[in-house]
């Protein structure tokens, strides 16, 4: 079956995308060359010219897509009936998935990479997971009542640091933090809330 224009364009979208991972993860953002994601992808450099623009926006492409991946995780978390606690194990689930994956090597230095990118580009700084968690804890029980808009706030990069941070234990020194530390280690958070 022969694609149509917009399939097609898609399919070198991912393929870009994957070939881009690659290279930034193996080389750097500032190392990767366009040449050679192109020549990954099995496509021309003028290809990543038509559909990204450049490479940053190629960059964003990939950030936009583990982001996505996220969501996708965490989105049955988004049932407003579930408890904090639900949430938060459900987070740490989610995390932990991310760091037992088969590519989690691979995703864990394009992070490296992306964090100092992150220092210097605040497009990248606002597609963090700490802004996307703040809408998963708004509003769900606790014993001390609900969370509120600012708890949420301050909750969220606190469970974005602990969660990325068992990850990149996970992947570098992998058998030492096991599902259910994901899981305690969310939880113990709840503690931010008494205070």
């Amino acid at each position: 079956m022969r694609l149509t224009r917009s399939q097609s364009r898609q399919r070198n979208r991912d393929a870009l995308i994957d070939a881009a991972l690659v290279e930034m993860a193996e080389r750097g953002y500032q190392q990767a060359r366009l040449d050679d994601i192109a020549e990954r992808a099995e496509l021309t450099t003028g290809a990543v010219y038509s559909i990204f623009g450049s490479k940053r926006n190629l960059l964003l492409a990939v950030v936009s897509r583990y982001a996505d991946e996220l969501d996708n995780q965490l989105a049955e978390l988004s049932d407003p009936r579930l408890s904090l606690d639900e949430v938060l194990t459900g987070c740490a689930d989610a995390f932990h998935l991310v760091a037992t994956a088969s590519d989690a090597r691979r995703r864990f230095a394009f992070e490296l990479e992306l964090a100092g990118l992150m220092l210097r580009d605040p497009t990248v700084m606002s597609l963090t997971t700490s802004s996307r968690l703040v809408g998963l804890l708004v509003g769900r029980s606790h014993p001390g009542g609900s969370v509120t808009d600012e708890q949420a706030e301050q909750l969220a990069p606190a469970l974005a640091a602990l969660l990325g941070g068992l990850v990149h234990r996970a992947v570098l020194e992998p058998g030492t933090v096991d599902q259910e530390y994901f899981r305690r280690s969310a939880l113990a958070l709840t503690y931010l809330l008494r205070t």
